[in-house]
């Protein structure tokens, strides 16, 4: 049987969250330049959520031991699910 190296899985971990708040950052640029220009609170308040997402994300990435509390992990799954819900009341509304 190998021997698991345990310092590769949290440099993985970390990468993922990372890779987690660019995304979010790049869907909470697209929602908030979407609410300005079409005057659309919704698109306006997914923005901001998915801004909570990148930052909620961001920090996991950095503190990846500390920051990936089930607490955390629940903020980030309810802030991702009311961003996706906006963004989808948003494409269907508008």
């Amino acid at each position: 049987m190998s021997e698991r190296d345990p310092g590769l899985q949290p440099e993985r971990t970390a990468l993922a969250w990372r890779r987690t708040a660019l995304s979010a950052a790049v869907a909470a640029a697209v929602l908030l330049r979407t609410g300005l220009v079409e005057a659309s609170a919704l698109a306006l308040t997914a923005g901001f959520g998915a801004l909570a997402v990148v930052v909620i994300a961001g920090r996991a990435g950095l503190y990846p031991r500390r920051t990936a509390t089930p607490r955390v992990l629940l903020a980030l799954s309810a802030a991702t699910s009311l961003v996706g819900t906006l963004a989808a009341g948003h494409l269907l509304w508008r």
